[in-house]
């Protein structure tokens, strides 16, 4: 394991120092390919190599040291030594490299250029080789030889060429599915925020609508049962009970919400949760308005149609918060009307009051209401209006489209 860990710091540094890492590549090389030909010295007799022999054919491998940083340096050096080795008599070994530091730049200019730049170099590489070779042939070599020989090194440039242009393209292939991982990433942890954030107004528009609402009722109901305590001990009861009724309901949908976000997805499924309010409860909420003092008419128009849970979620909260305005600001003589309209091309829910404005119980302000609905009617592909009405008092209207009341529908 320590072992693992220290390859990896090297190969990190060596990474991050391309000169030293060619050099030391050109060491190893060079050692190599001396080795090499010292054993066959060794064992035979027609192979000789003395110390001077051997620090000339070192001396190609310099170019090796280049291939990364200098590459067209590297490039030239070479052909210099082989010009030097071609022309100079007494240079002559150190053209018995076999040509490996011009085969590993021409894998170098096709694994780390673009592909018209690699060509070129490549070019400049081998077309002075087969010159080169062929030139020995007009100064007493065999053509054949020459002829064998300049194919060979093509064909073996040829090859290292296509292991590099195959090396680069999947290191290429590398970065682009490392990019695309990254970027995934980057996508996913940013829906992952935005579902977060959407979540958190989901929760911030469900506790609004259910505290907002019990809470003005609690405030309106006990705020007559004050006034009317010792005149009318009755309906002063009568006021309490309905205030112990609206605050046990409050904590019954609170409880419930709070079990929803403390529990997983499967524990939330089998807990024992009331269901969700529809449009269907409406009524019910009507006669709870009516029984906190403020008279409402509730009107049905159309012929009835299922709406998905959601949008019959929130139209029942679009209706619960602009009552519980009502409540809070039409004033103590306003009256309001409920009106569900099941239209052909459009489901439209509207609340209106014929109050002044004014609030009811000082204390009891809200902010987020009108927020909270028009993002439940957006959510739905609706729309929501909200403002004074010309002849008095004040008017909520919210209109679904029909494909938004028909999806999820089985019909």
């Amino acid at each position: 394991m320590h072992a693992a860990s220290t390859f990896t710091r090297l190969r990190r540094r060596l990474h991050q120092r391309p000169l030293l890492a060619d050099s030391l590549l050109a060491v190893a090389s060079a050692g190599g390919y001396l080795g090499f030909y010292a054993v066959s010295a060794a064992v035979s007799d027609a192979v000789t190599l003395t110390w001077g022999q051997a620090g000339l054919m070192a001396i190609p491998f310099a170019s090796i040291a280049l291939r990364r940083t200098w590459l067209w340096g590297g490039i030239v050096l070479s052909l210099l030594v082989m010009a030097a080795a071609f022309f100079i008599g007494p240079l002559e070994d150190m053209a018995m490299d076999s040509g490996i530091g011009m085969f590993i730049l021409t894998y170098t200019a096709a694994a780390y250029r673009p592909l018209p730049r690699a060509l070129v170099a490549a070019a400049a590489i081998w077309v002075p080789v087969a010159l080169f070779i062929q030139s020995a042939a007009f100064r007493g070599g065999d053509h054949v030889t020459s002829l064998l020989l300049t194919m060979l090194n093509c064909a073996l440039a040829a090859t290292v060429f296509w292991i590099g242009w195959v090396i680069r393209n999947r290191r290429e292939h590398v970065v682009e599915l490392s990019d695309r991982a990254r970027f995934a990433e980057e996508r996913q942890e940013a829906l992952a925020a935005q579902a977060v954030a959407d979540e958190q107004r989901r929760i911030a528009r469900e506790l609004h609508d259910v505290v907002a609402h019990h809470i003005s009722v609690i405030g309106v109901m006990s705020e007559g049962a004050k006034r009317v305590l010792r005149t009318d001990p009755d309906a002063a009861e009568e006021a309490l009970a309905t205030v112990n009724q609206t605050a046990r309901t409050a904590l019954r949908e609170m409880r419930d919400i709070l079990t929803v976000l403390r529990q997983s997805r499967d524990e939330a499924g089998a807990a024992d949760l009331e269901p969700q309010p529809t449009v269907d409860s409406l009524r019910a909420l009507v006669a709870q308005t009516k029984d906190a003092g403020l008279p409402v008419r509730y009107t049905v128009r159309g012929e009835e149609y299922p709406l998905p849970t959601g949008v019959s979620l929130a139209v029942y909260r679009i209706v619960q918060e602009a009552l519980t305005n009502t409540i809070k600001h039409a004033g103590p003589q306003a009256r309001a009307g409920v009106v569900v309209d099941y239209g052909e091309a459009e489901f439209r829910i509207s609340v209106g009051d014929s109050g002044h404005g004014a609030p009811v119980v000082s204390g009891f302000s809200g902010g987020h209401g009108l927020i909270g609905m028009r993002e439940r009617a957006t959510l739905y592909g609706g729309t929501l209006e909200a403002g004074p009405r010309p002849g008095g008092g004040y008017l909520v209207e919210a209109r679904f489209p029909k494909n938004a009341h028909l999806q999820g529908v089985a019909r």
